[in-house]
């Protein structure tokens, strides 16, 4: 069996930023308490491993990231790299708490440059995907900022403003945005858009976009990861291509691989080269 490895793969650079500041502070913390404010990224197997080396993650699917604050009261608090929003921050200030913020560097920029707008008199508007932790902490910078998560949301927006900003969340399809932009233009001819798809998603997105011929595509992920269920959107919907997603080797071993002779294998940002490699070494003694 031949087997594609689409590059790049690997950790992208917010993802590296934070681990590193979690494995320096595990290196050099006394024995204070440490908390994960939700996972620092989207991948079960890297939250298990810190979880054993001392971080405890609080983490619900269904509290923001100012309700799960409420259940540390001691010790030190991690943003993860999606980041938090300012009253986030300001909580966890009021109650003590020793910082430290993982926040990936883009997501940094987004939030300074959606409140330097807001402050400018603009509307501004945040395209993101409700309830994903990046999403929640851009919201959280002003109650003003309206959220499109998809194309059909624009014909519901009412703004009479003529300064109006628009960005958006690090990890969308760069195809979908891009015909959320040129809509919103359409409608708001003034509009300034500021594309902020980081550089990781867009350049493994054309990647697969682009990809060679196969039987069968793979993509290497964690179900929580937004980066990584779009390029599953990008193999199957825009290359068209047979696209299955799997967190690791486990979600492959019943799968029929039979007739199948080439396999394309891509990763999200998040995912550990490890768990792509213990899948390719698997696919090749088929």
């Amino acid at each position: 069996m031949k087997i594609n490895r689409i590059e790049p793969q690997g950790y992208c650079q917010g993802v590296k930023n934070a681990l590193d500041i979690v494995n320096n502070l595990i290196k050099n913390k006394d024995d204070e308490l440490c908390y994960s404010l939700g996972s620092i990224i989207h991948n079960e197997h890297v939250i298990k491993e810190l979880n054993k080396k001392g971080i405890i993650t609080i983490d619900d699917k269904n509290k923001t990231r100012l309700e799960l604050l409420n259940d540390i009261n001691e010790g030190i608090v991690i943003f993860s790299a999606h980041g938090v929003s300012p009253i986030v921050y300001d909580k966890a200030k009021e109650k003590g708490l020793k910082i430290v913020d993982a926040t990936c560097p883009m997501v940094k920029i987004i939030h300074k440059k959606l409140s330097n707008y807001i402050n400018l008199g603009y509307e501004c508007i945040y395209i993101g995907t409700k309830g994903h932790p990046e999403c929640e902490g851009a919201l959280g910078i002003s109650n003003k900022i309206k959220l499109v998560t998809n194309i059909n949301d624009i014909s519901n927006l009412n703004i009479k403003n003529d300064k109006i900003y628009v960005t958006n969340q690090t990890t969308l399809s760069i195809y979908e945005i891009k015909d959320i932009f040129n809509t919103l233009k359409e409608k708001y001819p003034n509009i300034i858009i500021d594309d902020k798809i980081c550089n990781a998603t867009t350049i493994r997105q054309e990647a697969l976009k682009n990809q060679p011929e196969a039987d069968l595509t793979i993509i290497v992920g964690d179900n929580n990861s937004s980066n990584s269920k779009k390029l599953f959107e990008v193999s199957s919907k825009i290359a068209k291509r047979k696209t299955i997603f799997c967190n690791d080797i486990n979600d492959l071993i019943d799968y029929n691989f039979d007739g199948i002779n080439t396999i394309n294998i891509s990763s999200g940002a998040s995912t550990p080269s490890y768990l792509v490699d213990e899948i390719i070494e698997y696919l090749e003694k088929k």
